[in-house]
């Protein structure tokens, strides 16, 4: 058993004429989408070739390309088993674009990858691993569309105009999402060059749109693959129609790519989706059912306002402050003991079936953050009782 660095270096003579692209070069694909190419890559307006893994390899500021220190070692040794290789080495890198707007509350990124024959895979970024990349994802529970979704659905549609071949679109995390929107809401013209979408734990959608014409006739392309101990790809999950892989991880460590497994160039299969992923599938679906999208925003508000609270270690990582938990469950009962019982309830079984650290003793300090915050949630909810909406 092997992951995606070792999958790339016992490959590594079998270019795609001798084995065709796949699920786990889609993921890899996935993965470096993650990295820092702004310097590197040319832009998409501009009539350049790309560049290709080696020549990357041989710039001076190299370690650049690597922004995340806690993956930047499994990273590294990807790209170079990558850079060096008959599979990956003809690949040219191109049509980069990243941007990022706190105020506009967008974080977007995609980079093609073109392979020898012309064919391409449209990689869109995710979200990092801290906490403000955390929230975005958790933004699509109340939001119908963001910023970064219409982004996607201009990137893939100008990339699809310069491509000769066909395009499988991957992501993973947020990108999944992204990869399977655009492909969802692009033109007629690029739907006819796409021959997959894959989509690696990613959120889902509302089932709005997933009944939506455009979906249904773009459904036979996407593939879905989420870990057992799925969280993330759970979320907004409505349709039935996805792989269980296997993880050397636990718990959110499911999330990371470089730990799924790999045997004989396809990822192990999975048992089942855990109860606890189960959990977060039905509860949130049921939520979105029953608030609307205003109540929802403010119950995130309330939940990442408690993730402020109790950082008392000032993690960056939504994994390290996850795991921070543990020992900082004196800082829980007195905020939710204040809550109504239902409210309550509802807020311990969230946090402790995605955060696993989280015990029966959760939360405190400051307690005034989360009192106001349900209190607005309480009385929107009132107002629209009284206007006889149903929510």
């Amino acid at each position: 058993m092997a992951g995606i660095v070792e999958y790339s270096l016992i490959n590594s003579p079998k270019d795609f004429e001798k084995m065709p692209f796949n699920k786990v070069d889609g993921l890899i694909f996935a993965q470096l989408a993650y990295l820092d190419f702004d310097t590197f890559v040319p832009d998409r307006q501009l009539f350049a070739r790309g560049v290709t893994f080696s020549k990357i390899c041989e710039q001076e500021n190299f370690e650049e390309l690597f922004p995340l220190e806690r993956t930047a070692r499994k990273n590294l040794l990807l790209f170079n088993a990558m850079a060096y290789s008959k599979r990956y080495g003809r690949v040219r890198i191109n049509y980069h674009e990243n941007i990022f707007d706190s105020q506009e509350r967008i974080q977007f990124s995609a980079t093609t990858f073109i392979m020898p024959n012309g064919d391409a895979c449209v990689s869109f970024r995710g979200t990092d691993s801290t906490i403000t990349g955390w929230r975005e994802n958790f933004n699509m529970l109340y939001n119908d569309t963001v910023p970064a979704q219409i982004s996607a659905v201009k990137y893939l549609n100008n990339v699809a105009r310069k491509i000769r071949g066909n395009i499988t679109v991957v992501g993973h995390s947020k990108g999944g999402n992204l990869a399977i929107y655009a492909s969802v809401m692009c033109s007629e013209k690029t739907k006819e060059k796409i021959v997959e979408v894959q989509s690696f734990d990613s959120p889902g959608f509302t089932e709005e749109f997933v009944e939506s014409k455009n979906y249904l006739e773009t459904e036979s392309k996407i593939l879905k693959f989420v870990p057992e101990d799925s969280m993330i790809g759970m979320l907004l999950n409505d349709t039935a129609s996805y792989r269980i892989v296997k993880s050397d991880g636990e718990g959110i460590h499911q999330h990371d790519p470089f730990l799924w497994i790999i045997e004989n160039n396809d990822f192990v299969t999975g048992e089942k989706i855990h109860t606890k992923a189960q959990f977060v599938n039905s509860t949130f679906k049921e939520w979105v059912n029953n608030f609307t999208p205003e109540q929802r925003e403010l119950f995130v508000d309330a939940m990442f306002d408690i993730v402020e609270a109790t950082n008392v270690q000032k993690a960056e990582s939504f994994v390290d402050w996850s795991e921070n938990l543990k020992g900082n469950t004196s800082l829980i009962l007195d905020t939710i003991k204040d809550l109504d019982p239902e409210t309550r309830s509802f807020m311990l079984k969230v946090l402790r079936n995605i955060f696993p650290s989280v015990t029966d003793s959760v939360l405190t300090k400051p307690k005034s953050i989360i009192k106001n915050t349900w209190g607005k949630i309480k009385s929107r909810k009132t107002e629209t009782d009284d206007s006889n909406l149903d929510i």
